[in-house]
């Protein structure tokens, strides 16, 4: 710091005894010019008189470096609530809140940034935000001491140049290289005042509001100081601007980037929508409705913060289905009022694609693809990287490029790690990433059973997962959790264990003992890490799947399972090992998991990892980088994809297959217009299948979802009496074969087998007919449930939910019915499908409510996001059928039929 910083410490040296005479410890509350450099500096100046433990933003306390000196210093990590809000995220702030508070009553002494963030300008703003307020109000008598740091606004570390948070490892290595060009000692010096003083008896703590206590806070920090004022600056921090160089006046480049304001005209917003926003926000402030005009700063003015903006984003998405909005769109009321009228939209920014790719171009022998030899798949992926050793296995652009000498070594690393955790399953909480996978096969090698967790549904469905399975740990990473947005994850968040977190507890000797293992002979690390007792019938994963009933089946699918189907797809896919796979589905998800993540992995075909499915920009920016061959997906995210890309983009795709729901109409027309037709496949596959059952091939008449899969085979039953059914005729479909899971984790479900001469067939519950040439076509499902973004969602589920709705309230007092005694049901649910769009779920019902107290029992009720009614039909009465049961075609014919999208 002395090689570029010439610093001056005022007042900390009135800060003893005698004025310091409060009870409890030292709340030191500075301003913010500067990432890294300005926490640094008022820590060690602070350090001469009182030891500090500071509170740092997770991306900062996370840094390399960094987190060292974080843990020396025993800091406080608190989460960044600008990207996300989750239940993890608000329970992780609560408990560093609470030590804080109790931390200050047992003579602690802590830094805290009241603003929270950097600023973005020469003036201090901490606007709306509530942490120290919130701290203060719970210890009103502690000692509070005012820093106010000068001089840092216009470094490379502030926001002056780039306009955001300077990343702080290129900064640093930047710096480095400067100061050695200067041979060390000539740097020129920056020079940094930093004022220490304790907090006036005037500061507003007892009887006021947090906008009026940060209004005090930011006209303490913005005062002009005389030793850097200028002639004519305004109050605030003046921007110093110092040569980086001996040799003359040099300064960064600036790399601000232009902010495209959005602008709209106020009154194409519907007033429904105005006033719907108004009322949310005076519910939230307390403040009068007229006290809010459209021009109003909804931190500056309004007093909101990041959590309060993250309740917002939930109001968003429940009252106007606005999803994926971040909280810097949300700046002003009127903006509000915009994104909620659908005026101003988010298109995800293009994400860095800057990776060396030589690894994964490197030249590659072009054979037909096939699995590994072994009966487990520990030893199929000890054999694959034997075989495939120095060419690239997987890669994403957040860990890069793994050779399958690389990914062999990293696995048994991880898996020497899971080995230790309890319980036989462990879970995996993660996107489509290479970290997920290796995750998975570090589990398969350590002997543990791996469990993917599905976060797109509610707490009652991620209950139900911990309860059947008795998981103890679940893998995951604070990347990924920093970016999940508005899901409930309290009933698993006590055993989430982060990557990040595992990471750093591993030691030299930990990677020295795993490279020699590396080294071992196949059979020595099975023996070595404990899965050498693994049979083909034992358990290789465990997936979970909503049926009709409202708690989630748990599928064990077996060693033999998987390879058996794995083995039946790549035979009917003509796959190479030049070819590259595109891994967009999340592991929860059967396809995802074994057949775009296990497959190529255990095949020698390379596979490209991306998060977001629904990212339709950059997935078609992902084909042409990595040079995708293979390109799976459900409709919806191919239809995104496809309506993103250009032509160009998609040159190297020789198939695109889709699965989970029936191709509609308009994806067939993108893939004609980009030329594409020819290349696109459909498949059938179940869960608890592992998942394929039949698939198109490429080259032949596209009919259907194509014929079985070698391996498998198919009958179409009479779905009551079970009787075979001739060529043509729709009946239920069952399948039977190898891939075929043995039953159900829960003891209280059903088994969906039947014996037919002797063979025993799955009964799938959904309905088809085999064409001559024994093509499948599926006619529709025999089950009450939809699918809604590859997601089961049960009708009835919701039905049994509202009824207990209905059942509490006095129905007679609010709809008029002739009838006296009435026993039948109050309620009725429905969906309906329409091209491009997700299916729409309806609610009939005899009590007059609307879509917003509906949605919000059912999130209380611990559905999901997915989950939402989107038009309430308030009737007189809900038709029965002469069986006593509810005569759902009626009403679909009278309120469904008729209606048009987005009506």
């Amino acid at each position: 710091l002395k090689l570029r910083y010439r610093v001056k410490v005022k007042g900390l040296e009135d800060l003893n005894q005698e004025t310091l005479n409060k009870p409890g410890g030292i709340l030191f509350l500075p301003n913010h010019p500067a990432i890294l450099v300005d926490p640094a500096i008022v820590t060690i100046s602070i350090w001469k008189k009182f030891v500090i433990r500071p509170i740092a933003i997770d991306y900062v306390y996370d840094t390399p470096v960094v987190n060292k000196l974080m843990l020396m210093l025993n800091a406080l990590r608190v989460p960044n609530f600008d990207l996300s809000c989750n239940s993890l995220k608000v329970k992780k702030l609560e408990e560093e809140f609470n030590e804080i508070i109790n931390g200050l009553k047992v003579n602690d002494n802590f830094l805290i940034y009241p603003a929270g963030q950097l600023k973005n300008s020469n003036k201090e703003v901490v606007g709306g935000h509530s942490g120290v307020y919130r701290v203060l109000k719970a210890n009103p008598n502690v000692n509070v001491v005012l820093v106010r740091v000068k001089g840092l606004y216009g470094s490379i570390f502030s926001r002056y140049y780039e306009g955001k948070t300077p990343d702080v490892m290129p900064a640093l290595w930047w710096c480095f290289k400067e100061v050695i060009k200067n041979f060390i000692f000539f740097t020129p010096k920056r020079d940094v005042t930093v004022e220490f003083q304790l907090a006036p008896d005037d500061l507003p703590i007892e009887n006021s509001s947090r906008l009026e206590f940060n209004r005090y806070l930011e006209n303490w920090y913005n005062q002009p100081d005389g030793l850097t004022k200028q002639e004519g600056e305004q109050p605030g921090d003046s921007t110093v601007l110092i040569s980086y160089s001996i040799w003359g006046d040099k300064f960064p480049p600036q790399k601000k980037t232009e902010i495209l304001e959005e602008h709209f005209d106020i009154s194409e917003i519907p007033i429904d929508i105005q006033k719907k926003v108004i009322e949310k926000l005076s519910l939230m402030t307390g403040q009068p409705t007229s006290a809010f005009h459209a021009d109003m700063h909804i931190t500056n003015e309004v007093g909101l913060d990041s959590l309060d903006l993250s309740e917002l984003g939930v109001f968003l998405m429940e009252e106007f289905k606005i999803e994926h909005i971040p909280a810097t769109k949300l700046t002003t009321v009127g903006k509000i009022m915009g994104v909620a009228a659908g005026l101003i939209k988010y298109t995800p920014p293009v994400v860095d694609t800057n990776i060396d790719l030589r690894k994964w171009k490197a030249e590659r022998p072009r054979e037909i693809a096939k699995l590994g030899e072994g009966d487990t798949i520990p030893e199929v992926f000890l054999d694959i990287c034997d075989k495939y050793s120095k060419y690239a296995s997987c890669g994403d652009l957040a860990t890069g490029i793994m050779t399958y000498k690389e990914y062999k070594l990293r696995a048994i690393l991880i898996a020497d790690y899971i080995k230790s955790l309890p319980g036989e399953y462990v879970g995996i909480f993660l996107p489509a990433s290479l970290g997920a996978f290796l995750c998975i096969i570090a589990c398969e090698l350590a002997g543990k059973i791996p469990l993917t967790i599905n976060w797109t549904v509610g707490p009652r469905h991620l209950e139900s997962v911990v309860k059947s399975s008795k998981v103890k740990a679940i893998l995951s990473s604070w990347k990924f959790l920093d970016r999940l947005d508005n899901v409930d994850l309290s009933p698993i968040q006590d055993k989430l264990i982060m990557l990040e977190d595992v990471r750093k507890n591993i030691s030299l000797k930990d990677k020295l003992k795993a490279l020699y293992r590396s080294k071992m002979s196949n059979q020595s690390i099975l023996n070595v890490l404990g899965s050498d007792k693994v049979k083909p019938e034992d358990t290789a994963l465990l997936l979970f799947t909503s049926g009709t009933e409202s708690d989630p089946k748990g599928v064990p699918l077996s060693h033999r399972n998987i390879l058996k189907n794995l083995e039946s797809g790549i035979s009917a896919s003509d796959l190479f090992t030049d070819d590259v796979l595109y891994n967009i589905l999340p592991p929860f998800h059967s396809f995802g998991a074994n057949v775009c993540g296990l497959a190529p992995i255990l095949s020698g075909v390379r596979v490209a990892f991306y998060p977001d499915p629904n990212d339709g920009i950059n997935l078609a920016k992902g084909i042409e980088i990595w040079g995708v061959t293979f390109f799976c997906g459900a409709p919806a995210f191919l239809i995104k994809m496809l309506k993103a890309a250009k032509t160009e983009q998609l040159d190297t795709l020789r198939f695109i297959v889709s699965g989970a729901e029936s191709a509609p109409p308009s994806l067939l027309n993108l893939l004609e217009s980009h030329g594409k037709l020819d290349k696109f496949l459909e498949g059938y596959g179940i869960t608890e299948c592992s998942p394929i059952l039949s698939a198109n091939r490429l080259g032949e008449e596209r009919v259907g979802v194509g014929p079985a899969v070698p391996g498998v085979d198919l009958m179409i039953a009479d779905q009551e009496t079970f009787t075979p059914l001739k060529t043509g005729e729709r009946g239920m479909i069952l399948a039977a074969g190898e891939n075929i899971f043995s039953g159900y984790l829960n003891p209280d479900i059903k088994p969906p087998f039947i014996e037919i001469d002797g063979v025993t067939w799955y009964k799938t519950g959904d309905l088809g007919r085999l064409d001559e040439a024994g093509n499948l076509i599926i006619d529709g499902r025999l089950k009450r449930f939809v699918k809604i973004a590859g997601e089961m969602i049960s009708l009835p589920a919701i039905e049994a939910a509202l009824n207990d709705w209905a059942s509490e309230k006095d129905w007679k007092a609010t709809i008029k019915n002739e009838e006296e005694e009435y026993d039948g049901p109050l309620t009725a649910v429905s969906a309906k499908e329409f091209d491009d769009e997700k299916t729409e779920i309806y609610l009939f019902s005899m009590i007059n409510t609307d879509t917003k107290e509906i949605n919000t029992y059912l999130r209380s009720s611990g559905f999901s996001n997915l989950t939402k009614i989107s038009k309430v039909f308030t009737i007189q009465n809900i038709p029965l059928l002469g069986s006593g049961k509810i005569n759902y075609r009626l009403l679909e014919n009278t309120y469904l039929n008729p209606l048009k999208k987005n009506n």
